[in-house]
């Protein structure tokens, strides 16, 4: 089968993950642009937007959501009527709409898409929720492929609000643990804090949690930030003070600041004990 052709813009780890599993089930015309292209063997890389954009029946929008209504507006003259683009960014439903308005306005069709978990085990097969009049289409397309799609209809912001309010318990418990073991760690009580914690709370490892949350913070923290920031708008919009969203934000923002993504690159360390090693210093 032929397939769709696609093309991303913004080629990190979502996007060339997501890629990479597609060609592995035969999906074979994929173009990608990016600031810094991650290689991916079968995908043809351009040197701008309008490469990665021309010709292509799908373009998928992968950056940070502090720049997805921007990136959205650069794409949008770029673009040929009946040319679906999707944005999977991590942004507020009312983010999503003006991205749509963008979008729709030029003849395009947008979809709406969040991505319902981390994507470099599953890659391509992890779960989306995608919300548009041309949802179908896209499930129809990429399904074929083994892609995890569930189409929750025409209308704009569900999608996003599943997944801004789903960021309140993953990335508020994200905060939570970095701050817990930051403080236990100065009296060397960290592990016998979160064993304690699971005392109460059996049926998770807390102390594997905490390492691989700190871990995720270290490689993804001021993009895990924005999100927050995006979760806190949601909140604002709709008339509920975001205590807890916006001290999360701050917290894993502290943390981003200290150079763990310089320190770790893209590899998350096996340790929070590693992470603290750094933060536990400022």
């Amino acid at each position: 089968m032929s397939g769709p052709k696609l093309g991303f813009i913004g080629f990190g780890e979502a996007g060339s993950n997501i890629a990479a599993g597609l060609i592995e089930q035969g999906l074979s015309d994929i173009a990608a642009y990016a600031l810094e292209c991650r290689h991916v063997d079968g995908v043809t890389e351009h040197a701008d937007a309008a490469g990665a954009i021309a010709g292509r029946d799908i373009v998928l929008s992968a950056v940070t959501a502090n720049v997805a209504l921007e990136v959205a507006e650069m794409c949008a003259p770029l673009l040929k009527p009946g040319q679906i683009y999707i944005d999977v960014n991590s942004v507020s439903p009312g983010t999503k709409k003006k991205i749509a308005d963008v979008i729709n306005g030029v003849g395009a069709r947008f979809v709406e898409v969040s991505i319902m978990g981390a994507v470099p085990k599953p890659r391509h097969t992890v779960p989306i929720l995608m919300c548009g009049a041309a949802a179908g289409d896209v499930k129809a397309a990429l399904d074929p492929y083994g892609m995890n799609l569930t189409d929750l209809g025409p209308e704009y912001g569900r999608a996003a609000a599943t997944k801004m309010f789903r960021s309140i318990m993953i990335k508020g418990l994200e905060a939570l643990l970095q701050e817990c073991v930051l403080g236990a760690s100065k009296y060397g009580a960290a592990e016998q804090v979160l064993e304690s914690v699971g005392e109460g709370y059996p049926g998770v490892d807390w102390v594997e949690l905490a390492h691989h949350m700190l871990g995720r913070t270290a490689v993804h923290g001021a993009r895990r930030a924005a999100e927050m920031d995006e979760v806190a708008a949601t909140l604002a919009e709709l008339g509920i003070e975001p205590m807890m969203a916006a001290s999360a934000a701050k917290r894993i923002r502290w943390a981003a600041d200290h150079g763990l993504k310089e320190k770790f690159g893209t590899t998350p360390p096996e340790s929070f004990h590693e992470v603290l090693a750094i933060i536990g210093k400022g």
